[in-house]
């Protein structure tokens, strides 16, 4: 039963992102999500209680599920070099395979601008997704193998990039390949941090 509960909550959630998708926040209402799913609307508020609490869940199950992938291929690896490489590359692959969640996010986000509640989960992603940098970056300082002078400036310094790329594909008609652009952006900060480390000019 519990594992029918877990269903019916993913199949709801997914539903959704492709109703926010379509319509964006505003305009989609628990009826449209409701209708979509093949659900009763007592059903959907069983799960959540409004359409603010949906969106937010939905917001942590996609991020849950993609920040997961790409700790699974990087986990276990020991040098921080091919560590954070070896994140980057598959970070930028999942991505491909998940352009319905990053256009999802945008909206999250541009919700987030107005709205305390997201805007204090953004906050919480922010800090998670810094951190998880930073801490590389400090394996990396520790064993000679990179240098920085502040590494939460450099993890800073990823995750404006990450969302400056996320943000101007999905607002533009682009030219470029979105996990490409990211993987050169965040590959050219690796290899300044290398470059600085073995002591030749920036």
């Amino acid at each position: 039963m519990a594992r029918g509960r877990e269903n019916r909550k993913e199949h709801i959630l997914e539903t959704a992102l492709r109703c926010f998708n379509e319509t964006g926040y505003h305009l989609t209402s628990l009826d449209t999500i409701a209708h979509a799913a093949g659900i009763s609307k007592g059903g959907l508020y069983y799960h959540f209680q409004s359409k603010n609490a949906l969106f937010i869940e939905l917001f942590n199950y996609r991020g849950r599920k993609y920040l997961e992938q790409v700790h699974a291929y990087a986990r276990g690896i020991k040098d921080p070099a091919e560590r954070l490489a070896v994140f980057v590359s598959r970070a930028s692959n999942i991505l491909k395979d998940n352009q319905d969640f990053m256009r999802f996010f945008l909206e999250f986000m541009a919700i987030g601008a107005r709205d305390t509640e997201i805007r204090q989960v953004m906050t919480d992603y922010y800090k998670m997704s810094t951190a998880n940098f930073s801490s590389i970056i400090e394996d990396g300082i520790a064993n000679g193998v990179f240098y920085a002078e502040n590494s939460c400036d450099v993890a800073r310094a990823v995750y404006f990039l990450s969302m400056g790329v996320f943000f101007t594909y999905f607002t533009i008609n682009p030219d470029f390949n979105l996990g490409d652009q990211h993987a050169i952006h965040i590959n050219n900060i690796l290899r300044a941090l290398k470059r600085t480390a073995s002591g030749s000019p920036d």
